[in-house]
């Protein structure tokens, strides 16, 4: 193979890595092009457990009878495998030990037992860890490994290495989203994520069961569509992050507080939660929000009958300062600026009641 031919090869390899999302893809596209990299008929990829190197899983083109003999009596004594996990670099067998020693070796009986004669290894290094090798045999009668294709090898193993940090990336973040959708499905609260165009992304289990946000085209007043579009509105005019509103359902009059929060500006989306209001028979008692604590809903109550914040504080049996700090709090998670706001929050909220 030409110099600009083993370029070639290497560029595509490199392409069809890059390609790969997944660990097991990541593999297939691996074996799938490095033959026509490095020329070995045997050809092996295999998985370690970092910590003691044992062997988590192989893929390789030999026969099963090679491998079976290679983990009995090849793996611990074979110069080459050695050498790659002292000096995490490639090297063949060649280089790695003397002709006599070579041929004397565990390593090279059962490479004999499948036909092969000659040895190349390369480390799989993912952040600093040794997760894998990848390996090469050659029949006896073909050239041993050289210089190109150590300089092959070593290319070879850092591509798979990013690929494969960048596979199990993604398959995490995969995890750790159906982890995060799980634990929102048991929240009692409906969770509506979106866009800023009011496209939703994702609903937890009380959003798809309570809430009809499928493609409303006049949602209807009080309503939560119109309220996350509302709110999406704000966010991208206004560049506001928090919205806040209180609705009545016309049908069931249960009343609800709809806030919505900008999450991030380079995807930009929001999220939406609906803190269902327990309905009171007080004209102007404080609907027990879920989005306060049941401190912060004592404090909002007495701020509602008109009391000051030394009053409060004497009532509450709480310092002033820490009346100021539950009502910064307070003010923060319904979205209002001052005492009147609030009042003004939580009158409007308790009209229909």
């Amino acid at each position: 193979m030409s110099r600009r031919q083993t370029e070639q090869e290497r560029h595509r390899l490199a392409g069809a890595l890059q390609s790969a999302l997944t660990k097991e893809d990541v593999a297939e596209a691996y074996l799938a092009t490095v033959g026509r990299v490095i020329e070995a008929e045997g050809l092996g990829l295999y998985e370690l457990e970092p910590e003691r190197g044992t062997v988590i899983d192989v893929r390789a083109t030999v026969g099963g009878e090679v491998l079976e003999h290679y983990e009995e009596f090849g793996r611990p004594d074979d110069p080459v495998l050695r050498f790659v996990i002292e000096q995490r670099r490639p090297i063949d067998s060649s280089r790695a030990a003397s002709p006599a020693e070579w041929s004397a070796c565990g390593a090279r009986e059962a490479l004999r037992i499948g036909g092969f004669g000659h040895s190349l290894e390369a480390p799989v290094m993912v952040s600093g860890l040794m997760l894998g090798t990848i390996n090469f045999a050659r029949r006896p009668h073909e050239p041993v490994f050289d210089g190109t294709d150590l300089t092959s090898a070593r290319l070879v193993s850092e591509q798979l290495g990013l690929a494969t940090e960048r596979a199990l990336r993604f398959e995490m973040t995969g995890h750790r989203a159906s982890a995060l959708e799980h634990a929102l499905d048991r929240l009692p609260q409906a969770v509506v994520v979106t866009d800023l165009d009011a496209n939703v992304i994702f609903q937890n289990r009380t959003a798809r069961n309570d809430l009809d946000l499928c493609d409303v085209p006049a949602p209807v007043p009080d309503s939560v569509s119109l309220c996350i579009g509302q709110a999406m509105a704000e966010f991208r005019g206004d560049g506001k992050r928090v919205f806040t509103r209180s609705i009545r359902d016309a049908a069931t009059g249960k009343q609800s507080i709809v806030k919505s929060y900008r999450l991030s500006e380079r995807d930009r989306t929001a999220v939406t939660v609906v803190f269902p209001c327990r309905e009171e028979s007080a004209s102007r008692q404080l609907p027990a929000w879920d989005v306060l604590t049941k401190r912060e809903q004592e404090i909002a109550q007495l701020v509602s009958e008109g009391l000051t914040t030394k009053q409060i504080a004497a009532k509450a049996f709480i310092s002033e300062n820490t009346v100021k700090q539950h009502l910064k709090r307070v003010f923060a998670k319904t979205d209002v600026t001052n005492r009147a706001e609030l009042v003004q929050l939580i009158w409007t909220a308790t009209k229909a009641v």
